[in-house]
């Protein structure tokens, strides 16, 4: 009997089951025949195989922020037990092999230099992702952020026009699970605060929707500063506390001035013998100060007269 190697949540969002590598060709000589191949081509649907993993390549929308992160632990438990549980790759339109879910366990056989236990599947871009994350959910307890990262990386490369923006939404909160309201949020959140902050603070495992949120709005109002803020981090500190003393030394900082060019904040225009300036509102004073002097060296100037 061959091994059930994938959960019920992931056959129901999936409604598919793996193929080999290489189709059987199921000629129709015989019924005993067609049966006895189509019996081999039904085993073989659920056979692992043993792949180099230099061979299989990442998939574009990451469900971890680091998945390195941690595993030496795994390589250690790999070498002495053997890879227990196999990944899930998908053959691409390109014909390239692509990890669906079990990256870090592809990791840990890069390092150690072994080929990797793998089941083989024709999937599209939308099945994969969906397999993705309900696996994922299942076996491991993601973060948030990590979670809001996968959503954004779903719609970033599904959702590209108007038109399938929808449908990358709609896939989203299916292979999170997760109400239809919450993907815009989350989506707005992952992409509102800068990556590189994001990847000082880490998972922050135990922290919820609403510190996140938080902490975008403080992005919103000043990017720069938010980016400034991923060097300040203390690396010493939990993930927790890692996002708290973001969120502190934003809440703390000032909004800064962005910088831009000067004809945007000054705009002088003409008609007739009517001069008109148009300027920010904090540069009025400096403005006008500047114009009444620079017209009264001039009218200086012709007063003079040539010497």
């Amino acid at each position: 009997m061959a091994r059930k190697v994938f959960g019920d949540s992931l056959k129901n969002a999936m409604g598919k089951t793996p193929l080999s590598d290489e189709d059987l060709d199921v000629k129709r000589t015989s019924p005993t025949v067609a049966r006895a191949q189509a019996s081999v081509l039904e085993e073989d649907k659920h056979a692992t195989r043993l792949i180099d993993p230099t061979t299989i390549r990442m998939s574009a929308v990451m469900d971890r922020i680091d998945p390195s992160d941690g595993l030496d632990e795994l390589v250690s438990s790999i070498r002495e037990h053997g890879q227990k549980v196999p990944v899930l790759v998908r053959r691409t339109q390109d014909g390239a092999l692509e990890i669906v879910y079990g990256r870090r366990r592809l990791l840990a056989c890069r390092q150690l230099g072994q080929k990797v236990r793998a089941t083989v599947m024709e999937m599209t871009d939308e099945e994969a992702l969906i397999a993705q994350g309900v696996e994922n959910n299942a076996r491991q307890d993601p973060s948030f952020i990590e979670r809001a990262l996968f959503v954004a990386g779903i719609i970033r490369e599904l959702g590209k026009t108007d038109e399938t923006r929808k449908n990358a939404q709609t896939i989203a909160y299916r292979a999170l699970q997760i109400d239809e309201s919450l993907v815009s949020r989350m989506n707005r959140i992952a992409t509102g605060i800068p990556i590189e902050l994001i990847q000082a603070i880490g998972p922050a495992h135990g922290v919820g929707r609403r510190v996140w949120e938080k902490l975008f709005r403080l992005c919103e109002k000043d990017v720069a500063r938010a980016r400034e803020v991923a060097s300040e981090i203390p690396r010493n500190l939990s993930g927790p506390d890692r996002l708290e003393a973001a969120v502190t030394l934003l809440t703390a900082t000032k909004p800064s001035t962005q910088k831009t060019h000067p004809s945007e904040r000054v705009k002088i225009g003409r008609k007739g013998n009517r001069i008109t300036i148009d300027v920010d509102a904090d540069l009025a004073p400096r403005v006008e100060e500047a114009v009444r002097k620079l017209v009264t060296e001039l009218l200086d100037r012709d007063q003079d007269g040539p010497e």
